[in-house]
């Protein structure tokens, strides 16, 4: 990823109502581009996260502020517990932006398809960040930001 193409997610995210930028509000352009690997842990193949990428660009701003939580991993449940609640606040954030559902789009059933799938990507993204299924890759993150590995 660029520094322009951080830049063009910080831009996004700059305009989404509500929207959490946790620690990409201070963040160096730098510093975000080295955290960012987008959806899925590092451990994943790139292919496949490269395809769950193109299927939840939408999402970019999201997985962004997600990713720099991750970076900074204290190995807590408490801190892991809040960056999967940031990241299903700021799904919703983005759906309701990009999708609102008071609006006379939703007289066109291809907004309503579109809506539809949206939601439907944000559920599953927001199902697979729960804390037991990020667990792992929060405390491989820690034990990575402190030169350690794990068993």
């Amino acid at each position: 990823m660029t520094i322009l193409e951080v830049q063009e997610i910080l831009d996004e995210m700059a305009k989404i109502p509500g929207f959490e930028p946790g620690l990409a509000a201070t963040a160096s352009l730098e510093r975000i581009r080295a955290a960012y690997n987008g959806c899925g842990p590092e451990r994943w193949p790139q292919g496949v996260r490269d395809k769950i990428d193109e299927e939840t660009a939408m999402f970019a701003p999201a997985v962004l502020v997600h990713d720099l939580d991750f970076d900074e991993s204290d190995g807590t449940e408490e801190r892991l517990h809040e960056a999967n609640e940031r990241l299903h606040r700021n799904t919703k954030c983005i759906v309701r932006h990009r999708y609102p559902l008071w609006t006379t789009r939703m007289l066109n059933p291809a907004y309503r398809l579109r809506r539809a799938k949206a939601v439907g990507i944000m559920l599953v993204i927001n199902a697979a960040t729960s804390d037991m299924l990020t667990r792992k890759a929060w405390l491989e993150a820690h034990a990575k930001r402190n030169g350690a590995k794990l068993p």
